[in-house]
């Protein structure tokens, strides 16, 4: 998945917009014509009305008294002259609604604005955004409605106390309580570690569903991506892919561990992105195989405080056997 911004993927729907308005008023426009040409009355009606109109503002400016009485009468004639083309139209077999684009929003006339005189987004392009947010997010189909926790096993973990199942509903419930609440969760950060194939992949994609439902933009990207975009900037080749992590409302970073350790860019960058934020504010979940004490030995002491501050990040460890095969989880 290439990083991509919410302002870069409004541009994009917003020039997506304009090519069907133009679209379909062009169409419009040939239908219009088709018509003028079968039915007189209806080709003849734009002309009549304007002219209506200008004689009855020249009479209204030369005899002031009686101005509302000359526009009621110019108003009459129009609503008359109308009512005559649509007849006409209906003769020759034709409606009146055909002579109107067929906008994909009537709403907003495929503008992607309504309000006057201050505009503000349309609900349809609203719609658009997320939906279009939550492909690039390549989130499929793994949300909270779809976990299913027969995946687990519900056999006590040899020195947890407790099944891989019972561990997995209550970070089930956590997490589902961390989307709702988002950005006013108790904590800003998680981190999930734990072996491959417990499902921390389907935790954090079901979190970031969840809070692209609730209209909040989030960037999800693998580690591997997230070092490319440090390695592009590093080299002067393209500073947007590390500026968007570094504005990310919500970063989801996973599989951190699985990316080369490439010299003076992955710990440095690293840790300038995670401190960044942390001043920031701003919230960032992570993913990663490794235990604590690799994360320490690969990323050094001061990634890894950042990584585990309990003031502001929830660590959830997961236990269990490898779920990838069942359905549900991976």
């Amino acid at each position: 998945m290439d990083i991509i911004s919410k302002k870069a993927i409004l541009r994009e729907l917003l020039a997506e917009y304009r090519a069907r308005k133009d679209r379909v008023e062009a169409e419009a426009d040939r239908v219009r014509l088709r018509i003028a040409e079968a039915v007189p009355v209806y080709a003849d009606m734009s002309g009549a009305i304007t002219k209506i109109l200008m004689d009855a503002s020249r009479r209204a400016l030369d005899d002031p008294p009686n101005a509302a009485r000359i526009a009621a009468e110019a108003k009459a004639q129009v609503l008359c002259l109308r009512a005559d083309s649509e007849a006409a139209l209906r003769a020759a077999g034709y409606s009146p609604d055909m002579l109107e684009p067929k906008y994909g929003c009537p709403i907003c006339k495929d503008t992607g604005f309504v309000g006057t005189p201050i505009h503000e987004y349309c609900s349809c392009i609203k719609v658009a955004l997320m939906r279009r947010l939550y492909q690039e997010a390549n989130i499929g189909d793994e949300t909270f409605e779809n976990f299913d926790l027969e995946v687990f096993s519900d056999a006590p973990e040899e020195g947890a106390g407790r099944s891989q199942r019972q561990v997995m509903e209550v970070y089930r419930t956590y997490c589902v309580d961390f989307a709702n609440a988002y950005p006013k969760a108790k904590k800003r950060n998680l981190l999930l570690t734990g072996p491959t194939g417990l499902g921390k992949t389907y935790m954090l994609n079901c979190i970031a569903a969840r809070v692209l439902e609730r209209g909040i933009p989030v960037l999800r990207l693998t580690a591997y991506k997230m070092l490319e975009a440090m390695r592009r900037y590093h080299r002067g080749q393209d500073e947007s892919g590390l500026d968007l992590m570094l504005r990310a409302e919500m970063l989801v970073i996973d599989d951190l561990g699985t990316e080369p350790m490439l010299e003076n860019v992955t710990v440095e960058y690293l840790f300038t992105l995670l401190n960044e934020r942390r001043a920031n504010r701003l919230s960032t979940l992570v993913a990663t195989n490794l235990t604590p004490q690799e994360l320490k030995a690969r990323y050094t002491e001061r990634i890894f405080s950042r990584l585990v501050d309990k003031s502001e990040t929830e660590v959830l460890r997961f236990i269990g056997g490898d779920v990838r095969l069942h359905r549900g989880a991976r």
